[in-house]
């Protein structure tokens, strides 16, 4: 489920151009992920990047999943790596404009 955005436009993409989205999981902490998406332009160029935050919500227990946790039942082992500065300030804004919203 995303719980929330930030979008960087770059450069425009025209009509009928073609380009591809790569999107990669980034990071995780507790309940949260963090995925990068790019527009990438036929030539390489990025067009927009996209932070999101998201998580895995089980519905019948309703609460986020612990990461570490689906990761595992997914059989995978592995290993968040630290956050970058600017995924840091995403995740500060994003809770803050979480708790502005829950106020109003």
């Amino acid at each position: 489920m995303i719980g929330g955005l930030q979008v960087a436009y770059v450069r425009e993409i025209r009509l009928w151009r073609r380009f591809e989205v790569v999107s990669s999981i980034e990071t995780w902490e507790g309940t949260s992920v963090i995925g990068r998406h790019r527009f990438v332009l036929d030539g390489g160029e990025t067009a927009a990047m996209i932070l999101t935050a998201g998580g895995v919500y089980d519905r019948g227990g309703r609460r986020f999943l612990d990461i570490d946790a689906v990761v595992a039942a997914l059989g995978h082992v592995a290993s968040p790596r630290p956050s970058t500065e600017a995924e840091r300030a995403f995740m500060v804004s994003h809770r803050n404009l979480r708790e502005q919203g829950k106020a109003a």
